[in-house]
């Protein structure tokens, strides 16, 4: 295996000394160094493939300022976002910095942990156990929902049981299901799928019929028909997003249907615009804001995982 280059590297092949390629490469003010210098410098380290240590960094200033959140490798949705945006401003306010990471299906997250060296780590993506272990020997602390890491969001953060719970009391009993299609929200979609279903078991109702779809029209008006006109029509659908129950709204009218009349739609998240559907949307709210800061008072060793964040139901005309 080749052996990676070091500033001592550096500083041979640029004929200085490792002081002057530490002063450039970290960027140190008041040293008169001159640019020629550190022009000479700078192309060394490229020529070298030289990556400054973030370990040596952290242990010359005695702690990291970092700390590093693992996502799913799916598109970043508005909830997502929040989640984000408030857990950065709550380590801000304790002088450190969130970095948000999506991490690819083939992992990686060991080798990123090893590179930054974060204070600690916020799992929002399962890993293998493999993974999980290794993380763990480094020390740092891991903030998750869940006892289990493997489970770090709890089941759904109970985000499918309320909509399956709402439907049923409404009197559904064949309960259909819309999920993005695509593989970047594989682990999501799994994890819903698996409390929607769960729900439905112990309410004795059928397992519901699931539906992949495009954030289109024509995609959700198919599905619908389906649903509508098919053996076992369904009365009732549990959507993924508010995204996606805005699809089945369009799909409905494709064919001149409406909610709740012929179909009654559920959504997920609450979006700003879920007030302005036509009817406008029953959905669950989920307090991403809440969760965000969560997540950072548990990076920072403040708060015990055990109580979720709770999601409640927001009545309107869909469903």
């Amino acid at each position: 295996m080749e052996r990676r280059a070091n500033s001592s590297d550096v500083a041979r092949e640029a004929g200085v000394s490792r002081a002057t390629v530490s002063y450039v490469l970290n960027g140190r003010s008041g040293q008169s160094i001159s640019a020629a210098t550190r022009d000479k410098v700078l192309a060394a380290a490229r020529n070298l493939g030289y990556i400054p240590s973030a370990a040596a960094r952290t242990l010359r200033s005695g702690r990291s300022t970092l700390v590093l959140m693992l996502l799913p490798p799916e598109p970043l949705g508005r909830a997502q976002a929040m989640v984000i945006d408030a857990a950065s401003e709550y380590l801000e306010q304790h002088g450190l910095r969130l970095v948000a990471h999506r991490l690819p299906r083939s992992g990686g997250a060991v080798s990123l942990v090893h590179s930054l060296v974060p204070a600690a780590l916020i799992l929002i993506t399962p890993l293998e156990d493999a993974e999980l272990a290794a993380l763990q020997a480094t020390g740092i602390r891991v903030a998750s929902l869940h006892s289990t890491l493997h489970d770090p969001l709890g089941p759904d953060l109970g985000i499918g049981a309320l909509q399956v719970q709402y439907l049923a009391d409404a009197g559904h009993r064949r309960i259909g299901v819309a999920v993005p299609e695509g593989a970047g929200y594989g682990w999501r979609v799994q994890v819903r799928l698996a409390a929607i279903e769960h729900a439905c078991d112990v309410l004795g109702l059928p397992r519901p019929a699931v539906a992949h779809l495009h954030l289109d029209a024509a995609d959700a008006a198919a599905a619908v028909a389906r649903w509508l006109e098919g053996p076992e029509a369904v009365s009732a659908v549990c959507a993924f997003d508010d995204d996606h129950a805005f699809a089945l709204l369009s799909g409905l009218a494709v064919h001149g249907w409406t909610a709740p009349r012929d179909l009654a739609v559920i959504g997920a998240e609450d979006i700003p615009l879920a007030s302005l559907a036509v009817p406008p949307l029953t959905t669950v709210r989920l307090d991403a804001a809440r969760l965000g800061k969560r997540f950072a008072q548990m990076a920072l060793g403040e708060t015990a995982a055990e109580e979720l964040p709770p999601v409640s139901l927001v009545q309107r005309d869909s469903a």
